[in-house]
């Protein structure tokens, strides 16, 4: 075949394309090929006719002949893309970037436009095969070649903003060059826009910052980003908000980012890093009820800032709450584990498990120093921090592994001698061990190297408190020091607690005493001693309204089975009261955090007895007695309200179990006596009068004996005065009878004799106060004692069975 043949075949191939006939076109193409094999048109009209007959894998075969036999050509370029872009290939994932570059190349000298339009398409592969440098790459080249052509601002302008929302949502997976051609995107983005300040602008700067604060390395780049926004936008909180909390997470909040922060609240009371910022500053202020309160609301708007968690925790040990530290220094850690790993993260974890572990140790309980050790396993080289292995060391003496304790302090002593916690640190081991002449030596020593920390100044009053009988008998030492370790932390509420002994049991100051205990129980909530001492001296001095409200305080805020210390004493005071109802709510919460005390369910039958409750109050007796066999109380109110529940047998056998431990317990005597008066009673309406002498002549031994230890034991003036009258009594008696003058002349000068010795008792009878105070003070014995004794009187005034009594006296 000729040239001019060939010519005419790709002519009518090409017509036949042109009206759709591609078969033909096919079989045209065929023909010149068997003259010319590597026709390059020829296999271009193939490549086109066998895509439209849906033949992909011929028309791709095609495509890629012509382009080996021609690569400058740009026909079996743009056949393979719009193939590629027809049809989901099986090679186009991975040869259509290829084609695209190749028709870039062909196209850069020769169709700008084309060009752009292409680039674009390549982009967009890109994107969707996630090659964000690649993106970024190309993207730029066609920013720039815009440029050249003279594009106007708001097209350059989009063209940027395009490339942001490529690269913006996936900044983490990129490396630095995408990372800095987003950069280079948004600034020049923000720059190009027309209208400043705009809604839309604002929108930009935003995912600006925000695209910048994922990268910590970007920190002078965002602290830009960020005051160029405020200056143009000074009512927008975002810009400020980022700002601090970079400044806040960087450990880096000077003054100007104080100010940021003071800005903030004012703009919004509430704002999150506002709030940490000025928590923060407090903490550095030694504000620490400021920083926590500070830092607990900015943390409820922010919480997954870890300075902010880790501050609070600073400011919680501070103030000497180590068991809310614990929590917030566990709250940062979790934060910094979900962050991942990095330089940063890593300081910021290694300090957390240095602050849960000191705040762990000051709980000093077994489990916690556990918890303790294995915190401090956690942190990077802490065998070679000394600071750290002295909290290794007091984390070994809570749980009372001595050995351990003592020999990481030989140790340190060894190698670090001038350390002050490694001599405080063998001090604390000397004092476990009650060798406090050692103990005071080395925490002198402490104090000598660095006098200005509270807890050695504590810990050696403790010492001087605790030692020898010369420093007991004069605390003026343990005084001193506990003073210094006020003064240097007003915080330490135990302080305030030996503060409070000192006050109490050697000076009798009891006002000065309340001060410090109260102080001391402000401090720490969880302190019993303190507040039970506070609430006893309130009572002892009539201030009930003061014992009263620390009791209220600290049982609202208790949960179940807490603070037994509070609700026992606010029981006792309700039962005293005379409101019941209460004290038995108050006493039933103290037996939930104290379910085998005894007292308390003594405590409890007082209360129910009260509201004339004896079923319950009789449980209540008998499991007093049952946890606490020694104690006669809890017999005798049981013996009583069977008595008063008229089972007098039964109160008899209980009664006579006190008599045989305790033969001189005068309320056991009397209710012998009124039992057997009563079963007597009951004899005679059954017309058992023998039985019935028998029950009275028993209740006439049990009286005479009752009546004469009551004299001796309570040799008081209305004991006396009961007595005298009864002998006047019956001296009257004997009078209307008309008995024996000499016996009426023998009552009647016994009757004035005992009367005369009732003066000199008056004057040694205790005062309504005191009997109250007691009662507040030791439970409810006190009354019932003097309650029975008042009952006996009159009963000896009633009694005409009393002649043997006469020659006992």
């Amino acid at each position: 075949m000729s040239s001019k043949e060939v010519k005419t075949a790709l002519k009518s191939a090409r017509d036949a394309i042109r009206n759709k006939e591609y078969k033909e076109a096919l079989k045209h193409c065929k023909t010149v090929l068997k003259q010319e094999k590597n026709n390059y048109n020829a296999w271009v009209f193939i490549g086109v006719a066998a895509a439209e007959l849906e033949q992909p894998d011929q028309a791709q075969s095609a495509y890629k002949k012509a382009a080996e036999l021609e690569p400058d050509q740009l026909l079996a370029w743009q056949g393979l893309a719009n193939l590629y872009e027809k049809y989901n290939h099986i090679n186009a994932k991975d040869d259509l970037p290829g084609v695209y570059q190749k028709l870039l190349d062909l196209y850069e000298s020769v169709d700008k436009q084309k060009w752009c339009d292409v680039c674009k398409k390549l982009v967009d592969l890109y994107y969707q095969e996630k090659k964000h440098l690649e993106v970024a790459r190309t993207w730029h080249k066609l920013i720039k070649t815009r440029q050249e052509q003279g594009a106007e601002n708001e097209e350059l302008h989009q063209l940027w903003r395009k490339l942001t929302q490529f690269l913006a949502e996936s900044t983490e997976d990129q490396n630095n060059e995408t990372q800095q051609l987003l950069f280079t995107a948004f600034e020049n983005a923000l720059g190009l826009s027309d209208k400043i300040p705009s809604e839309d602008h604002q929108v930009l700067y935003r995912h600006f910052i925000q695209s910048l604060s994922k990268f910590p390395h970007e920190s002078a780049r965002l602290k830009k980003a960020c005051e160029g926004m405020i200056n143009i936008y000074p009512t927008v909180q975002y810009p400020l908000e980022v700002l601090c909390l970079h400044l806040i997470e960087s450990g880096n909040l000077t003054d100007e980012g104080q100010q940021y922060c003071c800005r903030l609240v004012e703009m919004d009371s509430k704002s999150g890093p506002g709030l940490i910022g000025l928590g923060i500053k407090a903490l550095q202020d030694k504000k620490y009820e400021d920083a926590v309160r500070n830092l607990t609301e900015g943390l409820k708007e922010s919480p997954v800032c870890t300075s902010g968690w880790y501050h609070l925790a600073e400011a919680q040990v501070k103030m000497h709450r180590p068991k809310e530290a614990v929590l917030s220094c566990s709250q940062a850690l979790k934060i910094v584990d979900n962050l991942g790993a990095s330089g940063n993260s890593l300081y910021q974890r290694n300090l957390c498990l240095h602050l849960k572990a000191e705040a762990l140790i000051k709980l000093s309980d077994y489990d916690s120093s556990e918890e303790a050790i294995r915190t401090l396993d956690q942190i990077s080289d802490a065998d070679n921090i000394p600071g750290l292995l002295v909290l290794k060391s007091l984390a070994y003496r809570n749980k009372g592994s001595f050995d351990e304790a003592a020999k990481i302090m030989e140790d340190l002593l060894s190698s670090y001698p001038d350390l002050a916690e490694v001599h405080a640190l063998e001090a604390l081991i000397h004092f476990t061990k009650k060798d406090y002449l050692q103990a005071e030596k080395c925490f002198q020593r402490a104090l000598e190297k660095d006098t200005e920390v509270a807890e050695y100044h504590y810990q050696l009053g403790l010492t001087y408190w605790f030692m020898g009988e010369e420093t007991r008998k004069d605390k003026t030492k343990a005084l001193t020091h506990f003073l210094k370790a006020a003064r240097l932390d007003t915080y330490m509420g135990k302080v305030f607690c030996y503060l409070g002994h000192y006050y109490r049991d050697v000076v009798g100051d009891k006002n000065r005493a309340r001060g410090c205990y109260r102080k001391a129980f402000e401090l720490d909530d969880t302190d019993a001693e303190s507040g039970a001492a506070a609430v006893d001296l309130s009572v002892e001095l009539e201030d009930m309204e003061m014992a009263l409200a620390i009791l209220t305080t600290v049982t609202q805020k208790a949960s179940a089975g807490t603070a037994k210390w509070a609700w026992l004493r606010r029981g006792l005071y309700y039962l005293k009261a005379g409101q019941h109802s209460q004290a038995v709510a108050d006493l039933q919460a103290a037996l939930r955090a104290d379910p085998k005390d005894f007292n308390c369910w003594e405590s409890l039958g007082e209360a129910y007895l009260s509201r004339g409750g004896y079923t319950t109050a009789l449980k209540s007796f008998t499991k007093a007695s049952e946890l606490n066999p020694e104690s006669i109380y809890s017999v005798f109110k049981v013996a009583a309200i069977q008595q008063i529940l008229g089972k007098y047998k039964e109160a008899v056998a209980q009664y006579q179990m006190i008599i045989k431990k305790k033969e001189d317990y005068v309320p056991a005597l009397k209710g012998l006596g009124e039992c057997h008066l009563m079963m007597a009673k009951a004899a005679l309406v059954d017309y058992l009068d023998g039985k019935a002498v028998d029950y009275i002549e028993k209740a006439l031994e049990y009286f005479t004996w009752c009546y004469g230890r009551a004299l001796k034991l309570m040799s008081t003036s209305n004991t006396w005065c009961d007595l005298g009258i009864n002998y006047y009594r019956q001296a009257q008696h004997l009078a209307e009878t008309g008995s024996n003058m000499n016996d009426l002349k023998e009552l009647l000068e016994k009757s004035l004799h005992v009367l005369e010795i009732m003066p000199l008792l008056s004057t040694v009878s205790s005062n309504q106060s005191s009997q109250n105070k007691l009662m507040l003070l030791h439970g409810p014995t006190w009354e019932c004692y003097t309650s029975q004794m008042k009952t006996l009187s009159k009963l000896m005034r009633l009694s005409k069975w009393l002649n043997p009594l006469i020659h006992l006296i």
